[in-house]
């Protein structure tokens, strides 16, 4: 995706039913993005590891040479009340390499989280994926016409739920998919999470796998108009 292109995309707005619009995410709108990841994803593993690390997270999907893609939604007041973000699939491998350093920093700044078996479970996921190149396969996984993008991160600030944000979202992310010449989309969410089962099944998303502790869902991009 050239720059030229990522600046069109900016001019370009989905608007909801409040003057909520969502536009591309700048580099001013990463932090106020991290903050709702935080308060919202609190049990991620993202959010645990501290605001630094996730706003390194989400920046890396905002960034052009990476071919991702970082909505966020913006109120009439110009407040960051949601964001979305993702990229093709592979993406995982150079996303750990990019927050390898600044996860090492985090546990300087926070030697605790070496305890916690949340913290483990994510350095043996970043280690597999420098190492191996992938994670395991999430069950029956199916057989999507390529390539596919992998909605990674959807989250709604408490006091702006009820205002179909979520939808508008989804609904701009894959348009902006569609824009990049993705045919097919993946996700994945906890299985306990109900709204966001119910925000994806209302968009189009097709249920193919779950577990203890994952959902995974996918949706096909071609012939929709």
């Amino acid at each position: 995706m050239s720059e030229k292109s990522s600046l069109q995309f900016s001019a370009m707005t989905a608007r909801a039913t409040d003057d909520t619009v969502v536009v591309a995410m700048t580099a001013e709108m990463v932090r106020k993005a991290a903050r709702i990841h935080v308060d919202v994803l609190a049990s991620s593993r993202t959010a645990f590891m501290g605001k630094a690390y996730c706003r390194a997270f989400i920046d890396w999907f905002r960034q052009v040479e990476h071919g991702g893609i970082a909505l966020v939604a913006i109120d009439s007041n110009s407040d960051v009340v949601g964001y979305v973000i993702g990229a093709p699939l592979g993406y995982p491998r150079a996303l750990s390499r990019h927050l390898v350093w600044i996860a090492a920093g985090t546990v300087l700044m926070r030697p605790w989280v070496i305890f916690r078996q949340q913290f483990r479970d994510g350095v043996l996921d970043r280690l597999r994926l420098l190492l191996v190149g992938r994670s395991p396969a999430p069950g029956a996984a199916p057989e999507l016409p390529a390539p596919t993008a992998s909605l990674v991160a959807i989250a709604v600030s408490p006091v702006a739920r009820g205002k179909k944000i979520g939808l508008r979202l989804v609904q701009a992310f894959e348009t902006k998919a569609r824009e990049l010449q993705m045919r097919s989309l993946r996700l994945s969410t906890r299985p306990d999470n109900a709204a966001a089962c119910r925000l994806y099944e209302r968009c189009g998303w097709r249920l193919f796998s779950v577990s203890d502790e994952m959902t995974y869902y996918s949706r096909i991009l071609d012939g929709d108009s």
